[in-house]
């Protein structure tokens, strides 16, 4: 074999491992060389143990990005702070994150306002444990706004803000730590005495007590109580009190219709009164007409009254003569005769 062939061959050999190298570098990257990506930021005040560069971003369990570089605030932002607020805000920890971006198609104004209604709605990032492995990612999920603000930053941020939330492990060490606090505040030593004694107190109660004659005692009570109980029983099965449960039912079966009829009285005075007034009107009314027609009559009223006394006079002669001559009114004697004289 030439020397010519043989270098041949080696070429070969070397640019196909590159090619290899290459295709598999693209395969292990799933092909995010190829897709656009966007740049965050959140800011944590406690620590991040755990946390690496190219740890992952999950949101609800999904993987959407990757962890930058982590650094202090005050190792970035120290020229845009005071004094003061860099002794405050120095020790938090920025954590630089890229992910991918979901909506290429969406302009950069449009992706800014999607970006600042979703952590109104409540997005924040926090650190969580994967499992029992201790591998610590960054989790974005939805929280309650009101409990969880934005931190107001006293600088510009460099990329994208999202506001961060405290890690469940912090919740509950600051839950224990309060209640450790609280526990130390407690005297435990004097409440346990005072438990012995009270212990020590009842121990002596219960032995000094006569437990023979309480016994007696409370079974004298159930004796009474059990006779009691049955004067009861024989007093509700007697006749006189169910003749008198028959008369009280009977009572308020009465009193019952009473207060129906009272009821319809009271709708029928009712009634009676919203006419009053217009009763009273028609009688008034009434009143003027026959005043009036009074003072047009009253001769001819007067006239009439007049005759029918004259009428009564004469049925009372009529009457008269009917006692004392009752043939006259059946035979009548003939009238006297006009013009006659004596002879």
């Amino acid at each position: 074999m030439s020397a010519h062939a043989r270098y041949f061959r080696i070429g070969v050999f070397i640019m196909s491992a590159l090619a290899m190298t290459i295709i598999g570098i693209v395969a292990l990257n799933g092909g995010r060389w190829f897709k656009s990506s966007e740049s965050f930021e959140s800011y944590f005040d406690e620590s991040v143990q755990g946390l690496t560069v190219g740890s992952p971003i999950k949101y609800r369990g999904v993987q959407v990005g990757t962890v930058e570089s982590i650094r202090f605030v005050g190792d970035v932002y120290a020229d845009q702070m005071s004094e003061e607020a860099l002794s405050r805000y120095g020790r938090y920890v920025i954590v630089s994150m890229s992910a991918t971006d979901l909506a290429p198609h969406l302009t950069e104004k449009e992706k800014e306002q999607r970006r600042t209604s979703y952590v109104t709605a409540g997005l924040r990032v926090r650190l969580a444990q994967q499992g029992i492995t201790g591998l610590v990612y960054v989790e974005a999920d939805y929280l309650d706004p009101k409990e969880y603000p934005p931190l107001a930053v006293p600088w510009t941020p460099g990329t994208t803000y999202l506001p961060s939330a405290p890690s469940t492990v912090t919740v509950l060490g600051a839950a224990l730590h309060n209640i450790t606090r609280d526990l130390e505040k407690a005297d435990i030593h004097k409440v346990t005495t005072d438990v012995d004694t009270l212990v020590l107190e009842a121990t002596k109660s219960i032995k000094g007590a006569n437990l023979p004659l309480l016994s007696n005692q409370a079974s004298e009570v159930l004796d009474e109580s059990k006779h009691i109980t049955h004067g009861i029983g024989r007093l509700v099965e007697s006749r006189e009190v169910k003749t008198i449960l028959t008369e009280a039912a009977s009572v308020m079966q009465g009193m019952r219709d009473v207060v129906a009829d009272w009821s319809v009285i009271s709708k029928n005075i009712k009634v009676a009164s919203d006419k009053f007034p217009e009763s009273s009107i028609r009688l008034e009314r009434s009143l003027r007409q026959i005043d009036s027609f009074l003072a047009k009559k009253s001769p001819d009223i007067e006239q009439t009254i007049d005759s029918l006394r004259v009428t009564a006079d004469n049925f009372r002669e009529l009457s008269e003569n009917m006692k004392r001559y009752p043939s006259q009114i059946l035979l009548g004697g003939p009238p006297a005769h006009a013009g006659s004289t004596k002879r």
